[in-house]
């Protein structure tokens, strides 16, 4: 997997610090490539020999207490069977299929918001035989780093624009490139826990395929520290345009409450 990396920000003038991901502390300069490992390509399992992938975007791997869990949007996945759906794990080269899929309820009361079209797919880690499986997914801890606790500014954005994708069947081999840009927020949508971001990008791309991707942010201690924090989950972008929408991390943890 490659990645394509967009401008430098506000992360420039902090070079010689240190910023938090998770339970470690990393050089701002290497907050992207921390951070990048969360966002996982999606694959659909064909069960065709000639062409057994199909790529339908992005998702975001979290880990929400001890439970290890993969978001994405239903637009994304929901024509396929569940069992068909993985992601690479970058480490062994292999994809891997979740235990169960989890999704909201459709109401009269929320039928027409675009929560509900919120995915996840659980995977508990200690039945996969791949050692250290749950760094793969990023902590969330209520209280301490989720968006809008202590933001800074800055959005980190990452996803697998669809025009950047290609499959060798020849070779065998997948290619696959990760767009990262750094984004500013752009106020709420008339959805509920839906936001807009912009992209704040050297290069402009087609997002589509990004659906799925998470969105991170810098967030400041009372103490002066930095850290990387869960803002939420993009839902949807134009093919030019430099806005995203996102889903909060709020409703991320009350999908998972419930």
């Amino acid at each position: 997997m490659n990645s394509t990396q967009g401008s430098i920000g506000i992360l420039g003038s902090l070079l010689a610090t240190s910023v938090g991901v998770g339970s470690i502390f990393v050089s701002a300069s290497q907050v992207e490539k921390t951070l990048y490992k969360f966002c996982k390509k999606l694959f659909i399992h064909t069960g065709v020999a000639q062409f057994p992938y199909q790529f339908f975007g992005s998702a975001t791997a979290l880990k929400i207490g001890n439970r290890h869990l993969l978001f994405c949007n239903g637009h994304q996945i929901d024509q396929f069977d569940p069992e068909s759906v993985s992601f690479l794990h970058a480490i062994s080269n292999h994809t891997i299929s979740a235990s169960r899929k989890i999704w909201p309820n459709i109401t009269e009361e929320n039928k027409d918001t675009d929560w509900i079209d919120t995915r996840a797919f659980e995977y508990p880690v200690e039945k996969y035989d791949i050692p250290n499986l749950s760094s793969d997914f990023f902590s969330i801890r209520r209280g301490e780093n989720v968006w809008p606790i202590n933001f800074h500014k800055t959005f980190f954005i990452f996803g697998y624009p669809t025009e950047r994708q290609r499959v060798d069947y020849e070779i065998p081999h997948v290619h696959g490139s990760a767009a990262y840009v750094h984004g500013e927020y752009a106020g709420p949508s008339n959805s509920p826990h839906v936001h807009r971001i912009k992209m704040k990008r050297n290069e402009v791309f087609d997002a589509d395929g990004m659906s799925g991707g998470p969105v991170f942010y810098l967030g400041t201690t009372g103490i002066g520290e930095y850290f990387a924090g869960f803002a939420g989950m993009i839902v949807r972008g134009g093919a030019k345009s430099d806005f995203l929408h996102f889903i909060d991390a709020e409703f991320i943890l009350k999908m998972f409450d419930a």
